[in-house]
């Protein structure tokens, strides 16, 4: 009896072990010289990595649009500490996202290097801003920015059968990367846009009445300070 049962063990793990080598994607580091870590949508030059690619090239592009407007307010005839410390704050996590973005793509075996963004900057536009006009400014480009992360994530979050065979992984999609956006990019997304478009509500109404306005830029840029 023991006989018999110690066959059917060996028999079983055999047809395990038949079933992972008939995978190709369990099995590939043995019939490659190259082992990576990719798999599933994941490939170096694949359409998730270039999407991330792309992605984190706007992240750096936009550190360098808030870090040159920070600037632009802490200059002797336009002195506001408070929207100094927010497009600061927001120019620095947007390099600490990139960074981040770059260890993921080196995690899953890609290489993260920067491509051209897809929107240009005018690095010129951010140094002439005042405070109503560059929240609004922040606010666009939060949003452009969060819309982008969502068309990514709805790209690689969904399968679709164009042009797959039999038991491989679509090409763009990689429900792992889709988490890292929902985690790291989307969740704080959304938390930015609804506190920038609160900051233009509330500067609007202390700025409306034209002889109060620079009391109103004053006062406002006084609780920016004190929340950042």
């Amino acid at each position: 009896m023991i006989a018999k049962m110690n066959v059917v063990f060996v028999l079983g793990f055999l047809l395990m072990a038949s079933a992972f080598a008939s995978d190709n994607s369990v099995g590939s580091c043995e019939t490659n010289e190259e082992c990576t870590p990719n798999y599933s949508g994941f490939k170096n030059n694949g359409t998730v990595a270039t999407y991330l690619r792309q992605y984190t090239s706007q992240l750096v592009d936009k550190s360098f649009h808030f870090l040159i407007m920070s600037s632009a307010f802490n200059m002797h005839k336009l002195d506001r500490p408070g929207f100094e410390k927010l497009y600061r704050k927001i120019s620095d996590k947007a390099w600490e996202d990139a960074i981040d973005l770059i260890k993921y793509q080196s995690r899953r075996g890609s290489f993260g290097y920067l491509v051209q963004p897809n929107k240009k900057g005018n690095y010129a536009k951010v140094l002439k801003t005042k405070e109503l006009s560059s929240l609004q400014f922040a606010l666009d480009y939060e949003k452009t920015m969060a819309k982008e992360a969502h068309v990514i994530h709805r790209a690689i979050s969904h399968a679709h059968s164009n042009g797959v065979s039999k038991g491989e992984d679509y090409e763009h999609y990689d429900p792992d990367a889709a988490h890292y956006l929902d985690e790291k990019i989307i969740e704080y997304q959304s938390g930015v846009v609804r506190d920038l478009a609160g900051y233009i509500n509330n500067l609007k109404h202390f700025t409306e009445k034209e002889a109060a306005a620079d009391l109103g830029n004053h006062v406002f840029d006084e609780y920016l300070a004190s929340v950042y």
